[in-house]
C-alpha cells in the first residue's frame, strides 16, 4: 500500500449542497453547490496551483452505488477545512465564467 502522506482526500460529495452533513457534505450551505463533479475540483486545484492525483473509479463509502471518484491534493501542510473552502470558492468562480 502506497503512502498518501502529503496528500488529502477530497470527494465531490463534500461540496454537494443537496446532501446533509450526515450524508457527506463538509461545507456550510452558503458555500455548497449542486452537481459538483471531479472535473470541477480538478480545475479548481489547477487554478490554485495544487499538485493532485485523480482516482476516478472509486466510490464514496456513504454512497457506494455512485462511482464518483476522488482527488488527492497535496495541500502543502494546510488544514483540510481551509483547502476545502478555497476549492469551493474557486469552483464558484470557475462556474461564473461559463
Amino acid at each position: 500500500m502506497r503512502s498518501r502522506k502529503p496528500f488529502l482526500i477530497f470527494w465531490p460529495q463534500y461540496f454537494d449542497g443537496k446532501l446533509s452533513r450526515s450524508e457527506g457534505r463538509r461545507l456550510p450551505k452558503n458555500l455548497a453547490m449542486e452537481k459538483v463533479n471531479l472535473n470541477d475540483i480538478v480545475n479548481a486545484a489547477q487554478n490554485l496551483n495544487y499538485k493532485y492525483e485523480i482516482e476516478q473509479s472509486l466510490k464514496y463509502p456513504r454512497s457506494w452505488w455512485d462511482e464518483s471518484g476522488r482527488i488527492l491534493i497535496n495541500t502543502n501542510g494546510k488544514k483540510k477545512s481551509k483547502v476545502l473552502k478555497e476549492l469551493a470558492r474557486q469552483i464558484r468562480k470557475n462556474r461564473g465564467k461559463n
